[in-house]
């Protein structure tokens, strides 16, 4: 090789290792900028989640009370219904924080916009008020949902009927923009096992501290509940007593990832 050709080779290199990092940062910003994270108020509309009645299988469901959107675009409108089918209800031992659990999958209607890939659903925040207490003051802790209403009974029919040909728009791994927002927290090992022992479920990746929730019992009593996500459309909602309810007319935040 002559010197002329060995000196072509040598500026060559540092040119195409320029243009691998150039193209690979592009890539890097069209993920980014295809992946989203937002929040969208809902309520319950249908059945109940009750560490003292339900069980695998049940259905509940949600209607958004705003459209959601993502980056302006609308991915579900104001009024969809979410199915939510229960997974595990489980119990844990007085020594540990959380004596009652459900794990909750929610099925996600096919979105508005096409080019959507795939949409994540995390329950960030619930309010309950007991429709015997209609003024209980109420606040959606760190999600900031409006004050919650009481509870109104649900078309069975209709809700029944909207239902019918839910599509699972089950996202393939973690939408990356969930992970930024602020009220995400990965939980440490020790909880993810007792948690994932209690439910007797298999582990489906990182488990995350997604939010929290405040619940008002018929005798004015206050009930707290934790919520959990392994950001794959899912919920699990721990409490530390034994029981609680959640039902129609419950005021939530939904955390939602959207992949384009």
């Amino acid at each position: 090789m002559n010197l002329r050709c060995l000196g072509t080779h040598v500026i060559a290199a540092p040119v195409l290792l320029m243009s691998m990092h150039v193209a690979s940062t592009a890539q890097a910003s069209s993920n980014a900028q295809t992946s989203s994270a937002t929040r969208v108020a809902a309520e319950m509309t249908l059945g109940r989640l009750s560490p003292s009645e339900s069980k695998a299988g049940d259905i509940v469901a949600v209607r958004l009370s705003d459209d959601l959107r993502s980056n302006g675009q609308i991915i579900l409108k104001k009024g969809t219904l979410i199915k939510g089918v229960v997974r595990n209800v489980g119990h844990s031992e007085p020594k540990t924080h959380a004596l009652s659990m459900i794990e909750v999958d929610w099925m996600v209607p096919a979105p508005e916009a096409k080019a959507v890939q795939s949409v994540s659903i995390a329950l960030q925040s619930v309010i309950q008020v007991n429709a015997a207490d209609p003024a209980t003051p109420s606040r959606a802790g760190s999600a900031g949902t409006a004050a919650a209403q009481p509870a109104r009974a649900p078309d069975a029919g209709a809700v029944a009927g909207s239902l019918t040909g839910l599509t699972s728009l089950t996202a393939a791994s973690t939408n990356p923009a969930l992970l930024s927002m602020p009220s995400v927290a990965a939980v440490d090992h020790q909880t993810t096992s007792a948690i994932e022992t209690s439910l007797d479920s298999p582990a489906a990746g990182p488990l995350f501290k997604v939010g929290h929730g405040e619940l008002a019992a018929a005798g004015g009593t206050r009930e707290s509940v934790d919520l959990f996500s392994h950001l794959n459309n899912d919920t699990v909602i721990t409490s530390p007593s034994r029981t609680f309810e959640i039902s129609s007319g419950a005021q939530m935040q939904l955390l939602v990832g959207v992949r384009k």
